[in-house]
């Protein structure tokens, strides 16, 4: 539970019938060191045998009605592990780097499916170290939309990682590009699609996770050269790359946070052109989301709200935490957290606390 702010997410009831639920359970409640190994190896095991069959549906289920976010995060990083933990064997490494679009248009506009030159940004990547210099090493230039990337399952990603022969032509499945399209401000997140091959006993071929190294800022340009569209402003942000399935969950993340950037800054911009007071408030409803507000006391026409759909990994005290941070770079005084959980909807419609609002003028606030 969060000390920020609620945490509104309902989880189901223990499933007793689902295996890798009552393992991670029982890998979550192990004190001893050396039994807590064993159980996450069994964990492990479970999903690999399962994945070996082409079968997603135990994995997919424990995922679904993981009562817990504890339990859906062992599951998750479990199977993560089966997925790249291959062993000795030469073997591919197949990886995503999420790109964070912020757009703007007079009108409406689509940017580029793909790269223009995607040998540039492996160049790039390789002078840096992001990928190894001698790896082989594939980079579709598409830009693939998080719902492509998402059809992709586990079990798919098991079988690519140990059957592909080398990295030349991608992955034996379509992933198409997607003309993303702008209207007015927008922030939409695509993802680069890469697969190296990583040689038996041999070092990573691509430096996956971690932090935004100097190679960063030249990316950024290099993304905003290839994508320029006429009469777009655009802002290429990129992520470190990742394995595919973490690497769209954290693009995911990163769309919520930019997008809740944007939306803050526009309309703190709009109330100081009159100079208005501004008060920021953040909320936790019952259908799993986090809203936030900036209004103006007094004032039930300027003000604008976002709302940011809660994913399962998913911290609301981290999030809480960067809102308290956005606003005080925005020189926001004002900052409000509700430590109710608020309802959905009133009158039928979606509820967004406000200065005016009752719920903003409780003891509970931050």
């Amino acid at each position: 539970m969060s000390m920020l702010l609620p945490d509104p997410r309902l989880y189901p009831r223990v499933d007793p019938d689902n295996l890798l639920i009552r393992l991670a359970m029982a890998l979550l409640t192990e004190r001893e060191a050396g039994r807590a190994l064993t159980r996450a190896e069994a964990l492990k095991d479970a999903i690999a045998a399962q994945l070996a069959a082409a079968d997603d549906s135990v994995l997919n289920a424990a995922l679904r009605h993981a009562p817990s976010q504890e339990v859906y995060k062992a599951v998750w990083q479990a199977a993560l592990d089966v997925v790249g933990q291959v062993g000795n064997e030469r073997h591919a490494v197949i990886f995503a780097l999420p790109v964070v679009l912020v757009a703007g248009c007079k009108g409406r506009a689509e940017l580029p499916e793909r790269l223009s030159d995607v040998d540039a940004l492996s160049q790039l990547l390789r002078q840096h170290g992001v990928i190894d210099a001698q790896a082989e090493c594939f980079i579709s230039g598409k830009l693939v939309h998080p719902d492509t990337l998402e059809g992709l399952s586990f079990s798919q990603l098991y079988r690519y990682s140990r059957n592909l022969a080398d990295a030349g032509r991608g992955l034996p499945v379509e992933l198409p590009g997607d003309p993303a399209p702008v209207k007015d401000d927008c922030v939409l997140v695509r993802y680069l699609v890469g697969v190296a091959m990583r040689e038996a006993n041999g070092e990573m071929p691509v430096k996956l996770g971690g932090s935004m190294g100097a190679w960063g800022m030249p990316l950024m340009q290099l993304l905003g050269e290839q994508l320029k569209t006429a009469n777009v402003t655009l802002f290429p942000i990129p992520r470190v790359p990742n394995w595919l399935r973490e690497a769209h969950r954290q693009g995911q993340a990163a769309r919520q946070e930019v997008n809740l950037q944007v939306f803050a800054s526009n309309i703190i911009r709009k109330l100081r052109e009159y100079s208005l007071p501004i008060t920021a408030i953040a909320a936790a409803h019952d259908n799993g989301e986090l809203r936030f507000t900036i209004s103006t006391p007094g004032d039930d026409k300027n003000w604008a709200a976002h709302a940011w759909p809660l994913a399962p990994l998913d911290s609301v005290e981290r999030i809480a935490e960067e809102f308290i941070g956005l606003m005080r770079e925005c020189q926001v005084e004002d900052v409000r957290l509700v430590k109710e959980v608020q309802t959905d909807r009133e009158h039928g419609i979606p509820f967004f606390v406000t200065v005016n609002d009752p719920a903003a003028q409780s003891h509970g606030l931050h």
